[in-house]
């Protein structure tokens, strides 16, 4: 008899539950079709809020989509260049440096940045591709002639941007990509959860209702007190989802994320800028000068 009992008291609760969510679900499906009645309506206020937090869900993951590509070294790399592991190993200060050693050093040395990059090659970016392009030109043609001490020049500055662009990457990552998905996934899905509660909530207490309208005399009170008890429940639901909704609102973190991402974007050009204008005025003057031997030989 005793372990019978327990039985039922384990059941009871699971009964109960089963029974709320088959309310729930029939009213559910009476809505969809049309033949629920007297259908609980949402307070102005929340139905705003509810539109004004979907905006701002819809905008962290329009701009996340987007902005992970951060997360992604090589997505302005051109997709179809093929470079063999010893020539994406190596950049244009690994080559500066090989030029000193001898024959044999520098098989070693080649041997062993091979075996280095296996294990951790340099990032493939649009910017670290020209500068080794043309650095390898600078090679073949020799600083001795015009167009090799530019290729020279211009890979050196390339590598830097290259460099500079993997920092801001990591800004942006770091600064805006990580934080902007940790609010979607917490305070944003906090509320959207706390909006399903109010929902579950109402559907509770409008299957509860019509339950009330065609119970029996003797279930007439036990039907009007799960009315006042679903009430409760939606009440309460509704004022949790207000609260968390109005946080996602005046959260002050996406703003402060997208200046971060501005401030990294800003950083990247400035320093790109700098340096591309130290170097533009020198590889000008080597064709300035390149143009002015070749008049001169054709007028001789």
């Amino acid at each position: 008899m005793d372990q019978f009992k327990a039985i039922s008291q384990q059941l009871n609760p699971l009964a109960a539950k089963l029974g709320k969510q088959f309310g729930q679900v029939k009213q559910f499906a009476q809505e969809k079709m049309g033949t629920a009645e007297d259908i609980t309506e949402l307070p102005q206020e929340y139905k705003d809020l509810e539109k004004r937090v979907d905006a701002i869900r819809t905008m962290h993951n329009n701009l996340l989509r987007v902005t992970r590509t951060y997360q992604n070294s090589s997505y302005d790399y051109p997709a179809q260049l093929q470079e063999t592991l010893g020539e994406f190993g190596r950049t244009v200060t690994d080559r500066i440096q090989q030029v000193a050693l001898s024959p044999a050093e520098r098989a070693a040395s080649e041997a062993a940045a091979l075996e280095e990059s296996k294990e951790a090659a340099p990032p493939k970016t649009l910017a670290h591709a020209l500068s080794r392009a043309s650095f390898e030109g600078s090679e073949q043609l020799g600083l001795e002639e015009p167009m090799g001490s530019a290729l020279f020049k211009f890979a050196t500055v390339q590598e830097k941007i290259g460099d500079f662009r993997l920092k801001m990457d990591n800004e942006i990552t770091t600064k805006f990509v990580q934080p902007f998905g940790t609010t979607l996934n917490t305070q944003i899905g906090f509320a959207m959860k706390a909006r399903r509660n109010v929902q579950n909530a109402r559907l509770s207490l409008d299957s509860a209702k019509a339950q009330y309208k065609t119970a029996r005399p003797e279930r007439s009170e036990a039907t009007r007190v799960e009315v006042e008890h679903a009430e409760d429940l939606f009440v309460a639901a509704v004022e949790e989802a207000t609260t968390l909704m109005k946080t996602v609102l005046e959260n002050p973190e996406p703003l402060r994320n997208l200046a971060d991402l501005v401030a990294a974007q800003l950083a990247f050009h400035k320093e790109a800028q700098e340096i591309l204008a130290d170097v533009a005025p020198e590889i000008d003057e080597l064709s300035v000068t390149q143009e002015a031997h070749f008049r001169n030989s054709r007028s001789e």
